[in-house]
């Protein structure tokens, strides 16, 4: 049987656990205007990023990325990540754990 969860009744900022099973991680990030996350890792996963509302700078290792409501990034875990809302944000986050391949 699917589990089923509304997104915008979450309410913990900036992250709120979408689904009890940690398998994939899924969380609902929300930050106000000129909010920043700190740089950190995600090694063992693999991330998509899916922006849900707001303007969002996200950087990846030395690079910078803009991106608006509607966007969607998926990108290596295992480099430095740091969120920036250019506008208050709220953006839909799944991390993937890494197979061996």
């Amino acid at each position: 049987m699917p589990e089923i969860t509304s997104i915008g009744a979450l309410e913990s900022t900036p992250h709120a656990e979408v689904f009890d099973v940690d398998a994939p991680r899924t969380v609902r990030l929300q930050l106000e205007a000129d909010q920043r996350m700190p740089k950190h890792r995600h090694p063992e996963s693999n991330v998509v990023l899916y922006v849900l509302d707001g303007t969002l700078e996200l950087t990846l290792g030395n690079d910078s990325y803009e991106l608006e409501q509607g966007d969607a990034v998926r990108f290596d875990g295992d480099q430095d990540i740091s969120p920036h809302a250019l506008t208050a944000s709220a953006a839909l986050l799944v991390f993937a754990p890494k197979t061996e391949s």
